[in-house]
């Protein structure tokens, strides 16, 4: 493990700059589980929307998501992507133009990806998604001991394991994940709590549906403003795990729009207005749509390690759509959210560099 990462090292810095002086004063980061790099730069996969043998519905995906192009089939997809954010930002790891972003974990799923994300650290013995509490450090947990991020931290996700993925025991991150219910101090707060109990439990208890979690997660930053957050949407993983592609394909173009909500509200909001940076990638890749890989990822499925990143914002340079043919890894993350805020972050553990600044 210490020469893979020593090369990892030493090759990283080669990566582009993506990110420029101006500091951010504020950082958003979104996540959607599991979501293949396919779909982002191709959009619907031609070989999953007309399969003869699937269950799911064919004639609804050619309908609502399938063109003649590529160009057009990504933008239907998630059409935020391809316009605003593609003409605003950075869309990284298209790897059919060589340019690619890997997990640098070896394990390929969803708890070595977060605390990769979040740590900088591929730490090997993070290999399980066990309810354990993450002994490492996330570079959240980091600025919230600092006087300017204390209480202005928090994470919303769909899945139960975030409280023990950013250690809310220790780290005093607000987190609400799972089911998790808001104080419940207003009628906005009730109204929300209730709702999320009325949808479908359709993953079994521990994970809700990413609408009620895209819900709560615009209303904190709406009421709460905090300076460092993180919203994570589960739904892509769970339906690709259940083989439906058409629920899939929702969750991808819904997690989209939420996206392009946020957006708005960083516009829009004089707290966030041009002082803050967005950041978008996922937690591990999954297999080809040849033999059902799609519906798997993990070490054993092949090209479960290939991911996507992307970001706009304060402090990111305007690179479009990446074709430089380089290799980046999810673990620098963490150290960019750093330096986006003009700090640098400097754990216990070893931490991969940030992309690099101008």
């Amino acid at each position: 493990m210490k020469r893979t990462t020593t090369a990892l090292f030493c090759c990283l810095f080669a990566f582009c700059s993506l990110v420029q002086a101006q500091k951010a004063e504020n950082v958003i980061v979104v996540m959607m589980d599991g979501l293949r790099w396919q779909e982002i730069f191709h959009g619907a996969d031609s070989l999953l929307c007309f399969d003869t043998t699937a269950t799911y519905n064919r004639k609804y995906i050619q309908h609502r998501f399938w063109a003649a192009t590529e160009k057009d089939r990504r933008e239907k997809l998630t059409p935020f992507f391809w316009t605003t954010l593609v003409s605003q930002g950075f869309i990284a790891g298209n790897r059919d133009l060589g340019n690619q972003v890997n997990n640098a974990n070896k394990w390929w799923f969803s708890y070595p990806g977060y605390n990769e994300t979040f740590t900088g650290f591929p730490d090997s013995s993070v290999d399980s998604n066990d309810k354990i509490y993450n002994k490492n450090e996330t570079v959240f947990e980091y600025l919230n001991k600092q006087a300017a991020f204390k209480g202005k931290t928090a994470v919303v996700g769909s899945w139960d394991l975030f409280s023990y993925i950013f250690n809310e025991k220790r780290s005093g991150i607000y987190v609400n994940d799972g089911f998790r219910e808001l104080p419940g101090i207003n009628a906005k707060e009730k109204e929300l709590n209730t709702w999320q109990q009325y949808m479908p439990d359709l993953f079994h208890g521990g994970e809700r549906m990413d609408a009620a979690t895209a819900a709560i997660a615009m209303y904190y930053l709406k009421q709460h403003h905090p300076r460092l957050f993180f919203l994570s949407l589960g739904d892509t993983d769970e339906f690709a795990h259940a083989g439906e592609y058409d629920f899939y394909l929702d969750a991808v173009y819904h997690a989209d729009q939420w996206i392009k909500e946020i957006w708005e509200l960083i516009q829009s909001d004089p707290f966030y207005k041009g002082k803050t940076a967005l950041l978008i990638t996922t937690d591990h890749g999954r297999g080809l749509a040849t033999g059902g890989g799609w519906k798997h990822h993990g070490d054993k499925i092949p090209h479960a390690n290939e991911i996507w990143m992307a970001g706009i914002g304060t402090g990111i340079k305007a690179r479009g759509e990446l074709t430089d043919k380089e290799t980046t890894y999810q673990g620098q993350i963490a150290a960019t959210i750093a330096e986006l805020l003009g700090r640098k972050f400097q754990p216990a553990h070893q931490v991969l560099p940030a992309l690099k600044l101008q």
